[in-house]
């Protein structure tokens, strides 16, 4: 279906974006899909910031600086906002949205030719969207994970009313409404203490939700049909839902020098067809000592293959490492710390001859999509599981803060496409034997659940390449979330 303006009508979307690489990678992809809808003349892109003494990550100039050259929308940076260094991740995007709504508001009051009628921004922004009011704007909130995580935030404030003392100290599994159940420990961050200032931030914002015209969701229908259908139902709540994934970067050369990049896709030509195992767990963390020895001693049991993107340690804990990810690298993405290999176990040394290690950021996607990759060890960052998805590959999740708790659950449990790793309490370590067993299982031709897990993971990628193609589900579930508010609210 496709959509034509009267010369009269002219749809401006401005668009919210807390700071962060997992807000940023979607929210770029959601503005370019916006302007190829003809209903939509102009997009404005507001990319929110926090105030830290390092300049701005060299990956996100990058993959910002990509985006602008192409010129298909504006980009507004607000002017980066203090928060308080001990404060959780969470708070710290609660705060930076909150004090951005002055200068919001001032950016929006000023825009003419058009002006902006439709406000789309995540659930940290939702306490912005009073602004859409002010300006008669239509408001809606992105959400770049799971819509498993969408309808945990739409049930909260149900949850609030119906469970007493604290969520983590229950017996029985969290329910939703027609959505499979969780273990209280895998909740995220808000629910871990009901008295911390997260956690009343955070409700506010699942009443805000409430109120919205429409939720796009980072996924698609086949993916997680189940929760879609459950909020669709209006069991939970009634707001309309609008699945509008997979939303992931472009494999092309960017994040990572050249050489650098020339080197790990040369490695993997040589290799043979699904017989490297990739590791990486996203920007925002770095192992342990230990917990290095570990993979290494795992990797080294499997008797795989493997590309090991590896962080070197970081003294930031995760939280903060999340906000100002890509800092380490240079102008050219090359690490700065690259001597901090040599503090590495030995462990760590004895295996580097059976595979490649990349210090900080490598070109992830690109690695995916080549053939000779078997399985991603992933942290269950939602950009990861889709970008997986997208490749084709399954999955050995390794969560470890945030949503990705709730994501290795989505994807092993509803999705079907992959194994979460155990995590020794005691320690809070996964041990060696339970990575190599775990990554064997998966990759073994002969086993029936790890057959399933790479066919299912491979019809999904069939069906999330036509999502975006003209008519396709997600092209029109866009297209219908528009001419749904142009009737009712006569944008």
């Amino acid at each position: 279906m496709t959509i034509t303006n009267s010369s009269t009508n002219h749809y401006h979307a401005a668009l919210l974006c807390p700071p962060g690489m997992g807000h940023i990678i979607p929210f770029l992809k959601l503005a370019k899909h916006l302007v190829s809808h003809t209903i939509i003349t102009k997009v404005t892109l507001f990319i929110a910031s926090i105030n830290n003494k390092s300049s701005k990550p060299q990956v996100e100039t990058n993959i910002l600086q990509s985006s602008m050259k192409q010129g298909l929308f504006d980009v507004i940076h607000l002017p980066p906002i203090d928060a308080p260094a001990n404060a959780n991740m969470g708070t710290k995007l609660a705060i930076i949205m909150k004090e951005s709504i002055p200068f919001i508001y001032q950016e929006i009051s000023t825009m003419t030719s058009p002006k902006p009628t439709i406000l789309i921004t995540e659930l940290f922004g939702s306490l912005v969207l009073p602004i859409a009011e002010h300006f008669n704007m239509s408001k809606f909130v992105f959400w770049p994970s799971s819509a498993w995580n969408v309808a945990l935030s739409l049930h909260t404030p149900t949850l609030d009313k119906v469970v007493e003392g604290e969520y983590t100290d229950q017996e029985e599994f969290i329910r939703i409404p027609g959505c499979n159940p969780i273990s209280p420990c895998d909740l995220f961050s808000p629910f871990l203490d009901r008295n911390d200032q997260l956690y009343h931030e955070y409700l506010p914002m699942c009443e805000e939700l409430r109120k919205v015209d429409g939720i796009f969701v980072n996924t698609f229908l086949e993916l997680e049909a189940k929760t879609i259908l459950a909020l669709r139902s209006g069991k939970i709540y009634k707001v309309p839902i609008y699945p509008i994934g997979p939303l992931i970067r472009e494999a092309k050369k960017q994040n990572c020098d050249d050489e650098n990049r020339d080197h790990v896709i040369d490695w993997l030509d040589k290799q043979e067809e699904e017989s490297v195992i990739y590791v990486s767990l996203g920007s925002g963390y770095t192992m342990s000592h230990e917990q290095i020895k570990e993979m290494a001693l795992g990797l080294e049991l499997s008797g795989k293959k493997f590309v090991w993107s590896l962080r070197p340690p970081s003294t930031k804990a995760g939280n903060d490492r999340y906000l100002t990810a890509g800092e380490d690298a240079g102008s050219n993405g090359v690490p700065k710390t690259r001597a901090s290999v040599s503090a590495f176990p030995d462990e760590f040394h004895k295996i580097q001859n059976r595979g490649l290690v990349i210090l900080d950021w490598a070109p992830q996607l690109e690695i995916l999509k080549h053939s000779s990759i078997g399985v991603f060890v992933s942290h269950c960052g939602w950009n990861s599981i889709l970008e997986s998805v997208s490749c084709g590959v399954p999955i050995v999740g390794w969560p470890l803060f945030a949503d990705q708790l709730m994501n290795a659950e989505t994807m092993a449990k509803e999705i079907g496409i992959g194994i979460r790793l155990n995590v020794a309490q005691s320690t809070k370590v996964v041990g060696s034997e339970e990575i190599g067993k775990t990554i064997c299982k998966i990759m073994d031709k002969e086993d029936i659940e790890g057959c399933a897990m790479r066919k299912r993971v491979k019809e999904l990628k069939h069906i999330a390449e036509k999502a975006w193609s003209q008519d396709g589900p997600s092209f029109c579930e866009m297209t219908n979330a528009f001419v749904k508010i142009s009737h009712t609210n006569g944008v």
